[in-house]
């Protein structure tokens, strides 16, 4: 049982499979750097070979361990290594609370702090591994260790309440606790950038009279990188003064870039990598495109409604939550490059703008610091019922 009540801090290990450069993976760094050192002593175990993997080096205060094993991809021995590492791991850093993210290391995490008896053990559902477009078996192999996992764990925090919802359909809460916690955002840099044609010539390779339409992703499935391609190519055969700019990279860049080559106009389209001047980019952009198959709730849709910029998101899970016709944008069928054409077409010709008191509410509700401020609280509830004994690992 967790001594809370003696002086020592709170040990939180937190658990990600790969630090790259994605939503879930810069909240947790977040979360990690700015939580109370006089209440919390903080670690951090990932999976090697992340973009991010430097940067928390230099952060102070976080203790960075590798799982040399730990990948995305399902291998049966190299995951079964990874387990044992992170139960080693675990048993060397003697936590009292273990919170995991993203697919594989909210799974492996889990089981091994269940058999090492860690106090508290909590997940976060930044968006789930399986989804409509899996193989069936796959599917269901993936819920199925969901569901072992969640049995196994003290508590649940969701980003999206689509998720929730489906979670509770899928059987994967059961008897743990759950809660709502937005993915946070950082509010003061997408309010202070500015457009600058400068910019957009310089950096983004934008003309003053050109539109620019923008997709910040990582170039992976989940995102559906080539339907932005596609989308693009229809758009561009009709407007020759748009630009269409993609920010990312990953497994699948070398299929978009030879999806562009096939593109009428392959120079009406600029793929620019990796960027962190985020705000920068929002700022001169005209509309924000986001092509998902699916979704927990991508921080980057708050942060163009904070920035004012109109987005064209697919109609999957979270998106539905923070895309409000008419107010920020609207929403296209996933796998249908003519519908979001159609609707990145109409979004130019009717010049859409961000209503203004829905961009106030999203600072609001997508503050990163109440995210952090929420999960410290929760830390410190869920610490406190362990001691009395309301819940057994």
């Amino acid at each position: 049982m967790i001594n809370f009540f003696s002086m020592a801090r709170l040990r939180v290990v937190h658990v990600i499979t790969k630090l790259e450069l994605g939503g879930a993976q810069q909240n947790t760094l977040y979360t990690v750097s700015n939580l109370n050192r006089s209440l919390f002593d903080v670690h951090l175990i990932s999976g090697p070979g992340g973009m991010l993997d430097d940067e928390v080096h230099r952060l102070k205060d976080v203790d960075l361990r590798f799982s040399s094993d730990l990948s995305r991809e399902i291998r049966p021995v190299a995951d079964f290594h990874a387990y044992n590492q992170l139960r080693d791991l675990l048993k060397e850093l003697q936590p009292d609370i273990v919170h995991t993210h993203s697919s594989k290391a909210g799974i492996l995490g889990r089981l091994a702090a269940s058999a090492l008896n860690v106090p508290v053990i909590i997940h976060t559902y930044h968006g789930f591994g399986f989804h409509r477009f899996q193989n069936p078996g796959v599917f269901r192999l993936y819920v199925a260790l969901e569901r072992e996992a969640c049995r196994r764990t003290h508590h649940l925090i969701f980003v999206s309440r689509e998720n929730w919802k489906r979670a509770e359909e899928l059987d994967l809460i059961q008897k743990c606790s759950a809660s709502l916690i937005r993915s946070g955002v950082e509010i003061e840099p997408l309010l202070q950038a500015r457009r600058s044609d400068s910019f957009r010539e310089e950096q983004l390779g934008v003309s003053p009279k050109e539109k620019a339409i923008g997709m910040i992703a990582c170039l992976k499935l989940q995102k559906d990188p080539v339907t932005f391609v596609e989308a693009a190519d229809l758009v561009t055969r009709k407007n020759s003064n748009v630009k269409f700019l993609l920010f990312g990279d990953g497994d699948l860049a070398d299929t978009v870039m030879r999806s562009v080559a096939k593109m009428k106009y392959p120079r009406s389209f600029r793929h620019l990598g990796w960027r962190r001047d985020v705000p920068e980019i929002l700022a001169n952009l005209d509309v924000l495109v986001l092509t998902s198959l699916w979704e927990g709730l991508p921080r980057v849709i708050p942060e163009a409604g904070i920035a004012g910029v109109p987005v064209v998101a697919s109609n999957v899970d979270g998106n539905r939550e923070i895309i409000f016709e008419g107010r920020n944008g609207t929403l296209a069928e996933p796998r249908d490059p003519r519908d979001f054409a159609a609707k990145i077409v109409q979004a130019l010709k009717e010049n859409w703008k961000v209503d203004p008191v829905l961009s106030r509410q999203l600072q609001h509700e997508f503050d990163i610091r109440e995210m952090v401020h929420l999960q410290e609280e929760l830390y410190l509830k869920l610490a406190t019922a362990s001691v009395v004994g309301a819940h057994h690992p």
